[in-house]
């Protein structure tokens, strides 16, 4: 009985010891919040990927409709890289 009971204590000595290492310790506590900041990051990354697959795919539908392409040029003035836009003033009234 007697030394059931000194193995229980040593046990419990045993775990306060090991749970005092690790927990106690700086080092091992910012192995477990990189840990928990890598999962985190890792789970962001694919989202992100995700969402960039379908950025991807919506830009290619945008790219291949001339009607959008039209538009941009037309009210926001936008230009082809390399192209030269040239620009001319309305005709006055007496030369018509």
């Amino acid at each position: 009985m007697k030394t059931l009971r000194i193995g229980i204590k040593l046990r419990y000595a045993l775990i306060l010891t090991l749970a005092l290492i690790l927990l106690g310790n700086r080092g091992f506590r910012s192995l477990v919040a990189s840990y928990r900041e890598y999962r985190t990051l890792t789970a962001r990354k694919l989202e992100l990927e995700a969402q960039r697959s379908e950025l991807a795919k919506q830009l290619k539908n945008i790219g291949e409709n001339p009607a959008v392409e039209q538009a941009a040029r037309r009210e926001l003035g936008l230009i082809r890289p390399g192209e030269t836009e040239y620009r001319f003033p309305p005709p006055k009234k007496s030369d018509k």
